[in-house]
C-alpha cells in the first residue's frame, strides 16, 4: 500500500506540475483518495488508516507536507477535525512551527502558533497568516504589510526583504508588493531588484508584475536557449492562449480590473494555478496543492 500511495502522489505532482491540465482533472484523480481511505485495506499505510493516532499523523505527514497535504485533507472530510488535531499536534507535540504557520496561511480556522517564528521561510507564511486574520506582522513584516497596504515605499521593503531572506519564497511575498507599487514606479522597483537576482528569476518577477510593458523583455530571453521556455511561460502567463494584448496591467489575456477571479480558479491550467493565491488567498481555503486544488469561498 505505501507504493501504492507513492504512486498515486507521483502521478499526482505530475498533474499540478503540467501547463495544460484542468482543475477538473485533479478533482477527478482526487476522488480515488475517498475510497482508499474509506475501503481500509489490509496493511494499507498508516496515513491511510482510520486507526493511526493524531501524533504518528502529524509525525508521517511533516515529512512532506506539501505532497502528502491532500491526504490530510481527505482523511479531515472523512473523519472531521482531523486537520486541525494534526495541525495542534504539529505545535505542541512536534515542534513543526513553520509547517503550523503554512497550514494557519491557508485555513482561517486553524489557530496561529503563539511565537512568531525566526527563520526567514516560517515568516512567510506566518506574515501571511496574520495578515489574513487583521493582525499586523512584527518586523520586518511590519513594512511588508503597510507596503502592500500603500502606505510605504514597496520598492524599499523587496530590497531588504530580498537581502533578508536571499529570495526565499519571492512568489509568496513580492506579487503583494508588485500590486501595490504604481504604473509609473514598477519599472523603478525591477531595475532596483535586477542587479541581485539571477536571470531565471527576474524572467518570474517580471510576469509576476502583471504588466504588458515587460512583454518585450521577456521577449528578448527568447534567444538564450536556457532561459527561452520560461520567458514564454510568461508571456503566456499575461497574453494567454489568446495572445491578447493590453495596454497595462493584465494577465492571462485579460486587463487585470477585468480578470474574473473565481472562474480563473476554475479554469486555469494546474502549473499556474498557484499564481492566484498572493492575489485571492483571502478568497481560498487551502494551497494549491490541496485536494481538488483548493476551494473557493466568495463570502470571505
Amino acid at each position: 500500500m505505501e507504493d501504492e500511495l507513492e504512486h498515486f502522489l507521483g502521478v499526482r505532482d505530475t498533474l499540478l506540475a503540467s501547463d495544460s491540465a484542468s482543475p477538473d482533472q485533479l478533482k477527478a484523480y482526487d476522488r480515488q483518495l475517498f475510497g482508499t481511505l474509506a475501503k481500509q485495506a489490509a496493511g494499507a499505510s498508516a496515513l491511510l488508516s482510520s486507526e493511526t493516532d493524531t501524533s504518528e499523523v502529524a509525525n508521517l505527514f511533516s515529512a512532506e507536507p506539501g505532497r502528502l497535504l491532500c491526504v490530510l485533507e481527505a482523511r479531515d472530510r472523512l473523519w472531521p477535525g482531523e486537520l486541525e488535531r494534526v495541525h495542534s499536534s504539529l505545535i505542541h507535540e512536534h515542534d513543526h512551527g513553520e509547517i503550523a504557520w503554512w497550514l494557519a496561511a491557508h485555513y482561517r480556522h486553524l489557530a496561529c502558533p503563539t511565537d512568531f517564528p525566526e527563520t526567514f521561510t516560517a515568516q512567510v507564511w506566518a506574515a501571511r497568516a496574520l495578515t489574513r486574520r487583521g493582525y499586523i506582522p512584527p518586523a520586518p513584516w511590519t513594512d511588508w504589510h503597510a507596503a502592500i497596504q500603500q502606505e510605504t515605499c514597496p520598492r524599499a521593503v523587496a530590497l531588504t526583504l530580498w537581502d533578508t531572506g536571499d529570495g526565499d519564497l519571492w512568489q509568496e511575498w513580492l506579487p503583494p508588493l508588485l500590486a501595490a507599487t504604481d504604473d509609473t514606479r514598477v519599472a523603478a522597483l525591477i531595475n532596483a531588484l535586477a542587479p541581485e537576482v539571477t536571470d531565471a528569476a527576474l524572467i518570474g518577477i517580471l510576469g509576476a508584475t502583471s504588466h504588458s510593458r515587460f512583454l518585450p523583455w521577456l521577449a528578448s530571453f527568447r534567444h538564450d536557449e536556457s532561459l527561452a521556455e520560461p520567458a514564454l511561460r510568461e508571456v503566456r502567463w499575461l497574453v494567454g492562449d489568446r495572445e491578447e494584448r493590453h495596454r497595462g496591467r493584465q494577465l492571462w489575456g485579460m486587463p487585470l480590473e477585468e480578470v474574473n477571479w473565481k472562474r480563473l480558479f476554475r479554469v486555469l491550467p494546474l502549473g499556474f494555478r498557484e499564481r492566484l493565491w498572493p492575489a485571492c488567498s483571502h478568497r481560498i481555503e487551502g494551497t494549491p496543492v490541496s485536494l481538488h486544488g483548493g476551494r473557493w469561498c466568495p463570502g470571505n
